[in-house]
């Protein structure tokens, strides 16, 4: 099987796919080991990690950089946080699919702030690009109603789920919902694989599942938690006068 089917095959199995979310190959490589079955990134860790704000910040050279690093030094599916493509034009847009297809990556997550009509042209571009080229690529549409605080956010979000999915998308990414009523309204409206972040309020994995999520994320919990553990450490070393935090 390659990559891709992998991947996707990850997202209809009975359990929900956990997926941490890396930031350079260290990290990428401690998850593996630990036993996840995916990698995803966060394009927000990435960035931060280079002195990047988030938000494509980060130019796309260096994001490819870091992507082909840690897919050289993994063997599990790997998935790119794209954000919105790093590209407005849509011939630069499947370029840059291109490229990350070329270092073999299994899917992407690819976001809608900019409004469903780009986004719709965005998805329809990659999915025509694929489908000429004979490759294939697993799409996760994320939708920020929630997060963005639109009006009518469930409603949108399943307008936006169907528009999506009739597009070709393979997910729904919804992020910054907190409510489990209405995740269950969600998953029982798409027959697409729901994916949302596991948030202080969302912790419980069995609970997700029991929504019916088929895919929980870290986003960049997992890069906070890991460097605020590292400030920890500093703080005391300066505050103890001592070497000890670090043993």
């Amino acid at each position: 099987m390659s990559d891709y089917e992998k991947f996707l095959d990850l997202h209809h199995q009975v359990k929900p796919l956990v997926i941490a979310n890396a930031w350079n190959v260290k990290s990428a490589q401690l998850i593996e080991k630990n036993g996840f079955d995916a990698i995803a990134t966060s394009s927000g860790a990435i960035a931060d990690s280079l002195g990047y704000a988030d938000g494509e910040k980060i130019p796309f050279s260096e994001l490819l950089y870091m992507l082909e690093r840690i897919r050289s030094c993994t063997s599990i599916p790997l998935s790119v946080d794209l954000e919105r493509g790093y590209a407005e034009n849509l011939n630069d847009l499947n370029a840059n699919i291109q490229k990350l297809i070329n270092i073999g990556v299994a899917g992407i997550n690819l976001e809608d702030p900019q409004g469903e009509d780009v986004y719709l042209k965005k998805l329809s571009s990659i999915k025509n690009y694929l489908a000429r080229t004979n490759q294939q690529l697993f799409i996760n549409a994320r939708t920020d109603v929630f997060l963005l605080k639109l009006p009518s956010p469930l409603e949108t979000t399943l307008r936006r789920a169907k528009l999506y999915q009739e597009a070709g998308a393979d997910g729904l990414f919804v992020t910054g919902v907190q409510d489990t009523d209405i995740i269950k309204e969600i998953t029982a409206a798409t027959t697409l694989p729901v994916n949302v972040v596991g948030t202080p309020k969302l912790s419980s994995i069995q609970t997700l599942a029991e929504c019916g999520i088929k895919r929980i994320s870290m986003a960049g919990f997992l890069y906070r938690a890991t460097y605020n553990q590292l400030e920890s450490i500093v703080k005391n070393i300066v505050a103890t006068h001592s070497f000890a935090p670090l043993h």
